[in-house]
């Protein structure tokens, strides 16, 4: 129950009134929601009596369930009403710092969200509860399905494009289970961005292909709005599709937090993800050298800052140092970013808490960091800064006290950002 103690604190409020420790009030359960809502926003008004009905049935069923209030009121009163009409625990409405924490931990986008976490170690389910006890009420305690599951398993079907050089003749998925890795491509004909990186995705594939590798398989997961559209678009695409409409998009989508398009991630032979966010990685690459483009611990702002706006991000702007002091600078991040990584793959997570950038040049992403942080738009010559954005929070960021990049200083930053020692400032 430790994990719940450190992400709730202490204690939650019960219905009878009082509080109760958080490790006490979550014993045993095997399936913990995290239910953010607010009284003020009106899907939550909809959707608060459609889950109070299905946790009412899941506990009378005996299942080991139980689901904690996370309130985005805007005072304790209304706190106080809307919580009334729950019939589960709550973080208490004092407990801000750690409800602003939740919605950062768990990239909360917008109410009503459901987040289920399994009970014994507090890992994620879905962030997506709300559509999953929607659909499937009955299907506690909703075990995570494999890849291969949401794939339709080894004898589903995935269409073969004309642009691959076949005739459009389906292709099992245990054909490539197992063998191939596999990058998985949300996207649509209607959609601009899509249409700019379809060309560029394509082009990788070829330069791919024509080297030899085979490896890997593409596979289009369509959000078009017609088969003809989908049919035209996929028909430009040389590799493997899943039509508009066919229930495994949505399942898909769920799994990988798909919220806009395009989106591009690359898995393992075994469904395990290589980067869940590689289109920025791929529009750097284009000729394939770096495929499966596994994250790199830190990046340059100007090669795409994927996760810049999701996650708290670590910044080095390097520009006024010399080149010697910038590869010292950059090993230094790339130092603190792989050993943060590791700390928390060890302490059970699957992502790191923060994104590592760095920046030497004054280019155009590291321009607009410096803008909306209040930098002078030249940077001081033989001085670094050293920046925690932490955009999830209303765009929040900190400066840190060191002119200079070592391994020392980043681990100070993540330190007193942890310890709230940092002044919160807000981006322009």
């Amino acid at each position: 129950m430790a994990h719940f103690v450190d992400l709730l604190g202490p204690t939650v409020a019960t219905k009878s009134g009082l509080m109760k420790p958080t490790a006490e009030a979550l014993e045993g359960k095997e399936v913990v929601g995290l239910y953010f809502s607010a009284h003020w926003c009106g899907p939550c008004r909809a959707f608060t009596p459609q889950l109070a009905s299905t946790y009412t049935a899941i506990m009378g069923a005996g299942k080991a369930f139980e689901i904690v209030f996370i309130s985005s009121d805007r005072d304790e009163g209304s706190f106080d009403s809307y919580w009334s009409e729950q019939p589960w625990p709550a973080l208490p409405y004092a407990a801000r710092g750690e409800k602003a924490a939740l919605s950062r931990k768990y990239k909360v986008q917008g109410i009503p969200t459901l987040v289920l976490l399994d009970g014994k170690t507090g890992k994620v389910l879905t962030t997506d509860g709300r559509e999953v006890l929607s659909s499937d009420a009955e299907g506690f305690p909703w075990p995570q399905k494999s890849v291969l599951d949401l794939l339709g398993g080894a004898d589903a079907q995935l269409l073969t494009s004309p642009a691959a050089g076949g005739d459009g003749d389906d292709v099992r998925v245990g054909e490539l289970w197992g063998k191939k890795k596999l990058g998985v491509y949300f996207s649509a004909h209607w959609c601009p961005p899509c249409k700019a990186f379809t060309p560029k995705l394509i082009e990788v594939y070829k330069a791919l292909k024509q080297s030899g590798r085979d490896d890997f398989e593409f596979v289009f997961v369509s959000s078009d709005r017609s088969t003809n559209e989908f049919s035209e678009y996929f028909g430009s695409q040389p590799w493997l599709g899943i039509p508009p409409g066919d229930p495994r998009k949505a399942a898909l989508s769920r799994r990988f937090g798909v919220e806009g398009i395009p989106t591009f991630v690359m898995l393992d032979e075994r469904g395990a993800t290589i980067n869940a966010n590689a289109r920025g990685a791929v529009m750097a690459d284009p000729t394939g050298a770096r495929f499966p483009w596994a994250p790199e611990p830190a990046a340059d702002l100007e090669d795409g800052p994927d996760g810049l706006n999701e996650t708290p991000s670590v910044v080095a702007l390097l520009e006024g140092l010399d080149e010697a002091a910038q590869r010292e600078a950059i090993a230094a991040v790339i130092r603190v970013a792989k050993a943060t990584r590791e700390s928390s793959r060890a302490a059970g997570e699957d992502e790191s808490p923060f994104c590592f950038f760095y920046a030497t040049a004054a280019a155009n992403v590291t321009l607009q960091v410096r803008k909306l942080t209040g930098q002078p738009a030249s940077a001081p010559k033989g001085h670094a800064t050293l920046l925690l954005l932490d955009i999830p929070d209303d765009g929040g960021y900190y400066v840190g006290d060191a002119h200079d990049v070592t391994d020392a200083s980043l681990k100070a930053l993540l330190a007193d950002y942890g310890a709230k020692k940092l002044t919160r400032q807000q981006m322009a």
